[in-house]
């Protein structure tokens, strides 16, 4: 053993090992405690406690136990796995044993360890010569703890200080560092005092700006700069902050300016930003993000801007949160670390704001995951606050300062700002100089006297009308939330509340008082319904949103003809949304519904839609990932699946394997005592899921897609046609009973008729038929099929709609007005088919 010792070391720096005494009676000790170990083998590990030879150990003399870590140290180095090795074959146990009796011995108190003897160790464990140096097998950790406490008493031989610097260099060098890792790294910073090194990892943009911002800094604020910097790099291993880092935090940041803090923040979160989205522009294959030590401080980052809680770096911290989570193709999301810690940050700051940007995050962001992150987040806030998690959600609304007109309005010198809500989705800006005159740009004197003002103003209309987008659909999941306030509650969020109150006053509502109901809207300050002011104890009612499919037909074609009559615009639909109810077909059944199987989905826009309406389900490749499409309801204890398979559709992949296409089959719905049947399902609850299911199909299928004869595979020519020209579905006989009431009301009402399910326009040139379902047209005498790719996001505005949200809709009106004047259009490929 000395040989192979003289063989790693120079003579002149292993003197003090050298002087160890490495008698046959240490190899002896060591065989039998192994050879012991291995008969008392339990499972996959092996208890030193229960080793007759380990308690034997601690009686043993200081010194032998010294000459044991030695050997131990050698016996790891060897690699005795090797093919003549006697213990080849229970290898992964002997390693336990060792690496277990090695970590004991070194944090045995009872053994004395000067800093030669420190040093020598040090050099053994940086002589392993076989594979991945993997720390967690070595005894680093309780080694370290021995020179920390050293350090602090006294200062380290230039030996140690080497032995360090090599420990560091070979852990850094290592193309993977891993959290036990990374907390050696911090524990050799501290024994180093890493903080005045200056040890921030410049390998990546963040890095750098941080070393140049902090450089620019005095020393003193250098040091309480890097004091914290190295707290932020601790918590590798957490998801949140413990309760002793936040202590920490607290007595650091009183060292630092509140608005230094802020402004450096927000400069460096800004950096990251910016980075993120090059990387979604440029949507490379590979690119270079964070390391992981610099992942660790923006994180820690995130987690302090709960506790400064400032408008602007709650803002930049959202906007970071949103660039992480976004899907990058072929990746997912960048870093959903940096997103989880926003979500943390959030739920942490006071519930009105924390509330309202988990909602605004919960609105855009699509991965079930996440979505379930942020519900327990909010949950959290409100048991906090004593409130149910509709209550807390509800109460974070915040108005932005909107009038009772929607309006936000904004003095600058004699200009004003007036940013109206025009839509759930949309605030239009306008500008009004002294004498009222309307301004499209923003004034030139604005711009340069006001420049910190007019960026506030703009962010808070863009922070309304994010908000707008997230409360539409938080209100209209309440289809199926059972929700119920007082007439108190209601009123004090939905009419009081100057933002909630713009879906409040379009929405129709049910009173209910003993055991009288009446539905209303509220307008002008008043209660009314198709027959007119309606008058009710209202102060003392308990309010519901109310839903068609719980109300008759007459009740809900008096609301359309209301809503049309005095072009109150709802921002999703509600009078005009669509009911199903069972069929025969579904009770013969009994216990599904094929109403929607059959049909070939484009697989990428389901799983897209089955996100946005709160389903959970995972992309299909050419693997085994089958998954059934799931819908959680919790206010009614149901779960509902959406079957879809691969079978015939299993050979059409792109590059990575991820199927094209789906094929669809039955609907189910289950409560906590297993499946239903068809009529058990509740009306409302039937009607709501089975509007899913129709988007899904009507949406995803590949009938859907106007290109499809061109680019689609020949053997689905007949469903496409069946699909884009065929029977029409509850959602397509809707939308075609709502245009026999628009279309009268258009200059192009002479030149329209309707046939069956298709819209019929007469132009100067061709006829055409459009179809009520698919939006697809086909043109008499010979139904030559004409192709017109129109943008789904944008709608007529010349033609007045009862409701947002139905894209076909407003495409079918969009190509009817088009082909009615044939004559004057002039795109070379519509005129190309319409010529042939």
């Amino acid at each position: 053993m000395k040989r192979f010792l003289k063989k790693i070391f120079s003579s002149d720096s292993t003197q003090s090992i050298s002087e160890l005494n490495l008698k046959g009676e240490i190899y002896e000790f060591i065989n039998d405690l192994i050879s012991e170990a291995l008969e008392k083998r339990e499972g996959y590990s092996i208890k030193l406690s229960d080793l007759q030879h380990y308690e034997e150990l601690k009686n043993r003399s200081i010194k032998f136990n010294k000459d044991v870590i030695i050997y131990l140290l050698e016996l790891k180095n060897l690699d005795f796995k090797g093919e003549k090795h006697k213990w080849k074959n229970d290898f992964y146990y002997v390693k336990d044993t060792v690496t277990k009796l090695l970590s004991l011995l070194v944090r045995s108190q009872r053994i004395t360890l000067n800093q030669n003897e420190l040093s020598d160790l040090i050099k053994l464990l940086l002589a392993k010569k076989h594979g991945y140096f993997m720390t967690s097998e070595w005894p680093f950790v309780p080694l370290l703890s021995r020179i920390e406490k050293i350090a602090k008493e006294d200062s380290l031989s230039p030996e140690i200080k080497r032995g360090l610097g090599k420990i560091k260099s070979m852990i850094q060098s290592q193309r993977y560092v891993y959290v036990d890792e990374k907390k050696i790294l911090e524990q050799i910073e501290r024994i180093q005092g890493g903080h005045k090194e200056f040890n921030i990892d410049k390998g990546d943009v963040l890095g750098r700006e941080i070393v140049t911002s902090v450089k620019s800094l005095s020393k003193e604020n250098q040091e309480h700069w890097m004091n914290l910097l190295i707290h932020f790099s601790k918590g590798l291993d957490r998801s949140t902050p413990t309760k002793t880092w936040l202590k920490q935090l607290d007595e650091l940041l009183l060292n630092i300016n509140d608005q230094e803090l802020k402004e450096n923040f927000t400069n460096w979160i800004n950096v990251v930003i910016q980075l993120l989205r090059e990387i979604h522009k440029t949507n490379l294959w590979e690119f270079t993000f964070l390391t992981s030590r610099n992942i660790q401080l923006l994180r820690s980052m995130v987690w302090t801007s709960a506790v400064l809680n400032d408008d602007d770096l709650n803002q930049t911290v959202e906007e970071l949160g949103l660039w992480s989570f976004k899907k990058l193709s072929g990746h997912g999301s960048v870093s959903a670390k940096l997103g989880n810690a926003c979500i943390y940050a959030f739920s942490k700051l006071p519930y009105q704001d924390g509330v309202s940007r988990l909602t605004k995050f919960r609105a855009k962001i699509k991965y079930p995951s996440v979505h379930k992150l942020i519900s327990k987040a909010i949950k959290s806030v409100a048991e906090s606050e004593g409130k149910s998690m509709d209550e807390i959600e509800e109460l974070a609304v915040q108005d932005f300062q909107l009038n009772k007109d929607y309006q936000l309005i904004k003095k600058f010198d004699n200009y004003k700002g007036i940013a109206s809500v025009i839509s759930s989705s949309s605030v239009a800006l306008l500008w009004e100089n002294e004498n009222g005159k309307q301004i499209k740009s923003i004034p030139k004197h604005v711009k340069e006297n006001f420049p910190e003002e007019l960026k506030a103003f703009k962010k808070q209309i863009k922070e309304a009308q994010s908000n707008l987008g997230a409360q539409s659909k938080r209100i209209e999941r309440m289809f199926l939330a059972k929700r119920k306030w007082s007439f108190s509650q209601w009123k004090k969020l939905y009419i009081d509340n100057n933002l909630l109150a713009f879906f409040g006053t379009k929405l129709i509502w049910n009173f209910s008082y003993n055991d009288k109901v009446v539905s209303a809207v509220y307008i002008n300050d008043q209660f009314v319904n198709p027959e007119g002011i309606v008058d009710f104890e209202f102060d003392t009612s308990n309010v519901e949103i109310w839903h068609p499919a719980l109300s008759t037909v007459n009740e809900v074609q008096e609301w359309r003809h209301w809503l049309m009559e005095h072009e109150i615009k709802q921002p999703f639909k509600q009078a005009h949304r669509e009911v199903y109810i069972v069929t025969d077909a579904e009770n013969q059944t009994n216990t599904y519904s094929n109403r929607f199987a059959a049909h070939i989905l484009r697989q990428h826009v389901f799983n897209a839609l089955c996100k946005e309406r709160g389903w959970i389900y995972n992309l299909q490749g050419q693997w085994d990932s089958h998954n059934i499409p799931v819908l959680n309801i919790p206010s009614w204890n149901y779960k509902i699946e959406f079957w879809v398979d691969t079978e015939g559709v299993h050979e059409f992949a792109n590059d990575i394997g991820i199927l094209n296409y789906v094929q669809t089959d039955q609907v189910r719905f289950y409560d906590n005592n297993g499946q239903l049947e068809m009529a058990e399902v509740p009306p409302l609850v039937f009607s709501e899921v089975m509007r899913d299911v129709d988007l899904f199909v009507g949406v995803s299928s590949i009938g859907a897609d106007p290109n499809w004869t061109d680019n689609g595979e020949g053997r689905f020519q007949g469903y496409w046609n069946a699909f884009s020209f065929g029977d029409l579905t509850t959602s397509g006989k809707e939308r075609g009973n709502l245009l026999k009431i628009l279309i009268p009301k258009l200059e192009i009402k002479d030149k329209c008729e309707f046939e069956g399910n298709f819209l019929v326009v007469n132009g100067k040139k061709r006829t055409y038929k459009i179809h009520l379902g698919s939006g697809n047209i086909l043109m008499k005498p010979n139904d030559q099929y004409l192709c017109i790719v129109a943008d789904r996001r944008k709608s007529d505005k010349s033609v007045f709609l009862p409701f947002e949200g139905d894209s076909m809709l407003s495409m079918i009106i969009s190509k009817a007005l088009l082909l009615a004047n044939d004559e004057k259009i002039k795109d070379p490929t519509i005129l190309s088919q319409i010529n042939r």
